[in-house]
């Protein structure tokens, strides 16, 4: 039996509701993801007698594995019957069980990396020379409008070909090249990331049974973090529960849509709730951010003009005995300020890991980062990354592409690419591709065999391991174990050794490895293993002692006990596009620093100076509409 009695009553009202359409307004910190799986193990306990099964979709495979671990502690043996994955990872599943309705086979290859995009793109535009494509257009000036077009939902068919969601018109000459983008990235049978959600999109419409056979088998869907949801994602849901009286549960904060260079919109979660009668239930109650902070981010919200209708403020349900502090603090520019706020974090009686550097540009947090590394402070910054960067991670990658896809030619160039920078041995594709004709072997066979004749005796371990493991017999598990081990036989400097990079990248190939095993089982597929290995990203964690820099776009989902928001000047925060009279874009500015502020559990410091490179700046807006002064002043204990 599930425990229900710590709930709230808004809470329990959003995990006991039963059919049809349902709109959670969840403030930050109300409990979102603790409601919305525990409704999941509720429908499914009270159900041990049906088939049914419950779709959850969000946005990062960091918060499905949090759902997807929570579900399974409260669910057990029953766990089988939700799905709990991002928009992309159901795609991806679609997709390999449907997708030959396309041209697509089940082995099909994600692309994570600019560069291979922008190869297809330039050959999708040769195969459109004369239609009207003006002169010095290039894959890497086109390739933006083709993002654009994929967030949109454009799935490149006549029959659903809707106006270019461009803001100036005269685009018209785009579109062919979309459709030979995507018709190319199917012939290779590859896929990029937007195209996963596009072409999901085009099956559930061109076989519109598919669609009602998954919404029969999900009865329920729930969605997290709705209004971070792009054109295509609305889509998606839309085709596969088309019903006003789908059982559909959302979970939303229209004050937390940050992403709109991404799609995102307020107006697309309202569409959302009228055009499915939803009924609302909010979640106003914080347990994260203490009394003070709750009223700065009330003060700040009510400024926003496109809100939800009947909003109801923030509540903190934070102890308000606990000392909790509160400051500003202004600076001549913005070398003092990010001195000042590493030598403030380094000075006060802390763990530097409970800290957070806040700011609205890379280039700010940049700066925070190395005022932190001058004053002796491990700093964090992310780095992501779809690809492994280190030889031997690379290697282990691409040998294990090359088995799954054993006659692409682009994988083994691929891995003899890679095998040349760990080992320093060249072996040539077109030799290897010749040697296999002749042969009549695997391109991996002439690969081993080609690489074999010019093997010192440091590769040939590697070259047996990959032999035994992955020619012979594929036992991919196996194969990474013995690649893994064959590096800590080697002397340091014998092979392409990077150092720090190669033992980070390690590190996450063994935790990618076991979030992987514990969503699709102890032994998947090679394929699927390699599908989620191409959805997740290759950034490596902070430890327990960094402090994290992070752009207020990557603050979403996490929560810290000391957080420093800097930069509050006019056209730093707000930006420069906000400051020149777009409205929507100072909304969107008004709601990433109401995200930023509500990141906090103990406290928070504000920090601007009056000038930035080299510029003067006045004191951002935001903090008078916080009810803040702009000189220095500190509240609390």
């Amino acid at each position: 039996m599930l425990n229900l009695e710590s709930l709230n009553p808004n809470q329990r009202r959003a995990v006991d509701w039963n059919a049809g359409p349902l709109l959670v307004l969840a403030g930050p910190g109300a409990g979102k993801t603790r409601a919305l799986t525990t409704r999941v193990a509720r429908l499914i306990l009270e159900s041990p007698d049906q088939r049914f099964r419950v779709l959850a979709l969000t946005f990062t495979t960091k918060a499905a594995d949090e759902m997807r671990n929570r579900a399974a502690e409260m669910l057990g043996s029953d766990a089988w019957r939700c799905r709990l994955t991002t928009f992309h990872g159901f795609a991806t599943d679609v997709l390999r069980q449907h997708g030959s309705h396309l041209g697509l086979r089940p082995d099909f290859i994600i692309l994570p990396q600019e560069e291979d995009r922008l190869s297809v793109l330039r050959d999708a535009m040769e195969s459109t020379a004369g239609a009207g494509i003006p002169p010095g257009a290039t894959a890497k000036s086109v390739l933006p409008l083709i993002d654009h077009l994929l967030r949109d939902g454009q799935d490149g068919g006549e029959s659903h070909a809707a106006p270019l969601p461009f803001a100036t018109p005269g685009k018209e000459w785009v579109r062919p090249i979309y459709s030979n983008y995507l018709r190319l990235l199917i012939e290779a049978n590859h896929l990029d990331f937007g195209a996963l959600l596009v072409c999901c999109l085009r099956l559930f419409r061109e076989r519109p049974r598919i669609a009602r056979d998954y919404g029969v088998v999900y009865r329920f869907v729930c969605v997290d973090e709705y209004q971070d949801t792009n054109g295509v994602q609305d889509l998606v849901l839309r085709a596969l529960y088309p019903d006003r009286n789908a059982n559909l549960f959302v979970v939303a904060d229209d004050d937390q849509t940050i992403y709109q260079w991404n799609g995102a919109s307020p107006e697309r979660l309202r569409r959302l709730q009228n055009d499915y009668g939803m009924q609302v239930v909010q979640l106003p109650e914080s347990f994260r951010c203490p009394p003070e902070i709750v009223g700065l981010a009330n003060s700040l919200i009510r400024h926003n003009a496109n809100r939800a209708q009947n909003k109801q403020p923030l509540v903190s349900a934070v102890d308000a005995s606990t000392p909790h502090v509160m400051r500003v603090r202004r600076f001549a520019d913005c070398t003092n300020e990010m001195s000042w706020v590493a030598a403030d974090i380094k000075d006060r009686s802390r763990d530097p890991g409970t800290c957070t550097v806040l700011a609205r540009s890379t280039k700010l947090v940049r700066a925070a980062a190395a005022a932190l590394s001058r004053a002796g402070v491990p700093a964090y910054v992310v780095k992501r990354k779809a690809e492994f960067e280190s030889p031997l991670l690379r290697f282990l990658h691409a040998a294990l592409r090359l088995t799954n896809r054993p006659a692409d030619r682009d994988q083994l160039a691929a891995l003899c690419r890679v095998y040349h920078d760990l080992t320093g041995a060249l072996v040539r594709p077109d030799d290897v591709e010749a040697e296999s004709v002749i042969d009549g072997d695997s391109l991996l066979a002439g690969f081993l065999s080609a690489a074999s004749a010019c093997a010192n005796a440091t590769a040939l371990p590697l070259l047996d391991t990959l032999r035994r493991d992955l020619l012979e017999r594929v036992r991919y598990r196996d194969f990474a174990t013995n690649v893994l081990a064959w590096r800590d036989g080697q002397p340091s400097g014998v092979t392409g050794d990077d150092g720090t990079d190669e033992t980070e990248e390690r590190n996450i190939w063994r935790s990618l490895t076991r979030e992987i095993r514990q969503q699709l089982g102890a032994d998947p597929p090679l394929s699927q293993f390699l599908q989620q290995i191409d959805l997740r990203q290759k950034t490596a964690p902070p430890r327990a002692t960094d402090v994290q820099c992070l752009t207020i776009h990557l603050v979403k989902g996490k929560e810290f006990q000391h957080v420093y928001l800097t930069g509050l000047a006019e056209e730093q925060f707000p930006s420069y596009q906000a400051v020149q009279g777009d409205p929507s874009a100072m909304e969107e500015e008004r709601r990433a620093c109401f995200v930023a502020i509500t990141r906090v559990q103990r406290s928070l410091t504000l920090t601007h100076a009056d000038s930035y490179f080299g510029r003067p700046r006045q004191p951002s807006r935001f903090l008078a509409e916080m009810g803040l002064p702009s000189g220095d002043t500190a509240f609390g204990a």
